[in-house]
């Protein structure tokens, strides 16, 4: 090997080695962005709180229960998660706040509805422990668990 092509080598491996250390340096160093389950985290946090659309406040459920602003329960008390919920029928068996008889769906384009025992802004494709089915979903399971469809 002439000196030429061994200069160049070591000059090559003198950079992927500072390289790499520079690398590792970045792999270990503070990130300013946070982690991406914190930001879901901060998300969720925020929509837990999602205040109820505007005209709201009262309004009549899909089964006809009737909001009553001064008897609600917070979403906290209730398991409120934002995500449905597969009941022991699987994934035919979503429960969800749009299948629920307590839901109020959203109105004029709003994507949030509301609910006639849990406060704030509802989601529905979310659930809650409060979850009761529909009188027609209701209907459904009685018809499949008698074997008449």
């Amino acid at each position: 090997m002439d000196d030429d092509s061994q200069q160049s080598r070591r000059r090559f491996l003198a950079l992927a080695s500072s390289a790499s250390v520079l690398g590792l340096a970045g792999c270990l160093g503070h990130h300013s962005e946070p982690h991406p389950s914190e930001r879901t985290k901060e998300f969720f946090s925020a929509d837990m709180n999602r205040p109820l659309p505007e005209g709201r406040e009262e309004c009549v459920s899909i089964d006809g229960y009737e909001r009553d602003p001064n008897s609600l329960a917070a979403k906290g008390d209730v398991q409120y998660q934002f995500h449905p919920h597969h009941g022991s029928g699987g994934v035919n068996d979503t429960e969800m706040c749009a299948n629920c008889r307590f839901f109020c769906p959203a109105t004029d384009g709003d994507r949030i509805g509301a609910c006639a025992r849990v406060a704030g802004g509802i989601r529905s494709q979310d659930w809650c422990a409060l979850w009761q089915p529909t009188e027609e979903l209701q209907q459904l399971r009685d018809e499949r668990a008698s074997g008449s469809e």
